[in-house]
């Protein structure tokens, strides 16, 4: 069941303020693997594609904000990765520690984004 569980819900990647990889599970590595150009990347390397990489500076600069306030509480930030047929939400947390930027943590949430069905009233609004 933790297998199942891990295959449908989200892509999950833990990083430090340095953006070092410090967990990556199967599902996350699933949905970078199908953008294109980063399979690759990830699998040899470990390191983080490209397509996150400015989401995360955003979330470091955050947090270098927050630290500097002694705001030690969390916050997200949003973002869609990858092309319309493939696109990606990304949910960024960064989770500020009061011990300072590099005891700081990034989580992503990656989920696979399907855009709702419009309903048969905006459809025929769409086509007048």
């Amino acid at each position: 069941m933790n297998q199942e569980r891990e295959v449908t819900g989200p892509g999950i990647v833990v990083l430090s303020s340095s953006l070092e990889i410090l967990h990556m599970n199967r599902r996350a590595m699933a949905l970078l693997r199908q953008l294109e150009g980063t399979a690759r990347h990830i699998e040899a390397a470990q390191a983080l594609p490209t397509s996150l990489q400015q989401h995360c500076r955003d979330i470091v600069e955050a947090l270098q904000e927050h630290l500097a306030s002694n705001n030690w509480k969390h916050f997200h930030q949003y973002r869609m990765i990858g092309n319309s047929t493939y696109p990606i939400l990304l949910k960024g947390f960064g989770l500020p520690d009061s011990r300072g930027l590099s005891h700081s943590r990034i989580v992503l949430l990656l989920s696979r984004h399907i855009p709702a069905p419009l309903s048969p009233i905006a459809t025929a609004a769409a086509h007048n």
